[in-house]
């Protein structure tokens, strides 16, 4: 049979393809083989020079202002999705959630927005409590969410790309005064924000739901990431986002890391985990396998991934290391 594979994860492209076809703006722009590197592919895709290795200095690590304790999550049947999580994020540091999608990954981070109405234990924000608090004000407690189904839960379809960049502060200055919006200082945010963000859109004033699905993800990434922040949490950042993109969106976080805000990260994407984590915690069936460093191999997040304890998948690791001197 003749297949053909469609995907912007060039490391799948890479291991199942006989011959890679690069398309950019919707032209053929040239074919490679397999053999080519992820580097090349990359550039052919955007059209400019490409660095998949993300360059970041060490965590600089502040206070650990982010705390959460003993959290549970049931479901509407009374299960545990969430099963007794306990960790803390630190000022300028980035902790990745890893795990199999369906884990807990989307209870935890709703639990933390007030979007979950059965949850216990404590999640602390700067010495304040937000278990209980509505969603409106766990935002106004300088929480920056993107949720990992933007057309849901990240967006308004039928509104402006302009509205949609104001959606959380649309009823506060300098974008409101009293209670009318003021369309011009809309306006000037977007102008700013479509530039910034390279946001590719036909004008402000287009419908977000008209937006390809990585721009609709850039219109939520520029409006998380343009206040002051005590907390930022992505879930799968730059799910269908181009490689240019995840380049300069990873970039942002990081940023946001240095700038000094406690950052979570919820991927299933291992590349993109261990690209920016300074530490990950892995999830399955709603409990904590435990938190390992950054730097730690795949095979050992695998084993965590698939229900072993930190402890237990780093000694099968060693012991394998040790067989095969």
């Amino acid at each position: 049979k003749s297949v053909v594979f469609i995907s912007h994860k060039l490391r799948e492209v890479k291991a199942v393809s006989d011959v890679i076809t690069v398309i950019r703006r919707g032209k053929v722009v040239g074919d490679a083989p397999p053999s080519a590197s992820t580097t090349e592919l990359a550039s052919m895709m955007v059209g400019r020079s490409v660095s998949l290795n993300l360059q970041k200095e060490p965590a600089k690590l502040g206070e650990a202002t982010f705390q959460v304790r003993d959290l549970v999550v049931l479901s509407d049947t009374g299960q545990a999705v969430v099963d007794h999580l306990s960790f803390e994020i630190a000022k300028g540091e980035i902790l990745a959630v890893a795990g199999v999608q369906g884990n807990g990954q989307t209870e935890l981070t709703e639990a933390i927005m007030g979007l979950q109405e059965h949850v216990a234990g404590s999640i602390k924000l700067d010495g304040e409590e937000l278990v209980g608090k509505r969603v409106a004000q766990i935002i106004d407690a300088g929480v920056g969410f993107v949720p990992e189904d933007r057309s849901v839960d990240g967006l308004v379809g039928t509104f402006t790309v302009a509205e949609n960049l104001v959606l959380n502060r649309y009823n506060k200055a300098p974008f409101a005064k009293g209670l009318s919006m003021r369309p011009a200082v809309v306006a000037r945010n977007a102008a700013e924000k479509i530039e910034e963000f390279d946001i590719r859109t036909q004008s402000a004033e287009a419908a977000a739901g008209t937006l390809s699905g990585g721009n609709q993800q850039k219109v939520v990434m520029a409006r998380e990431l343009s206040r002051p922040l005590s907390l930022f949490i992505a879930s799968q950042p730059t799910r269908g986002v181009d490689v240019g993109s995840i380049e300069f969106l990873h970039k942002r976080i990081v940023a946001e890391r240095d700038g000094g805000t406690p950052v979570m990260i919820v991927s299933t994407e291992l590349d993109e985990v261990l690209e920016l984590a300074d530490r990950i915690a892995v999830l399955y069936s709603g409990r904590l396998m435990g938190i390992v460093p950054g730097n730690t191999s795949r095979d050992v997040l695998g084993l965590m991934m698939a229900g072993m304890s930190a402890e237990d998948a780093l000694s099968h690791q060693s012991e394998n290391e040790g067989g095969a001197q």
